[in-house]
């Protein structure tokens, strides 16, 4: 069972409290190993061009992994923000 933070799964703000160096790493190791793992196993592809296709596609669903992140994390920054504002008038 997860636990929820401000209506958030704990496990998205531990993510995204991780210095960017540290996601970028985890998201391409698992990226690298998974997408390498794909071509070899369900694509046939020999050994050495699934490892050049998982590198290519890692390095790609890196970035899109990243940009994800920043963009959900500035969404739940400002929908918070309004949350705790109190209204004007």
């Amino acid at each position: 069972m997860l636990v929820h933070v401000n209506g958030h799964p704990s496990i998205i703000i531990r993510w995204e409290e991780l210095h960017v160096g540290v996601q970028v790493a985890v998201s391409f190791a698992a990226s690298l190993i998974v997408l390498t793992f794909v071509h070899w196993a369900f694509l046939n592809q020999p050994v050495g061009r699934s490892l050049s296709y998982g590198l290519f596609w890692g390095v790609i669903a890196t970035v899109v992994i990243m940009i994800a992140t920043h963009t959900e994390r500035g969404r739940r920054h400002r929908a918070d923000q309004q949350r705790e504002q109190p209204p004007r008038g």
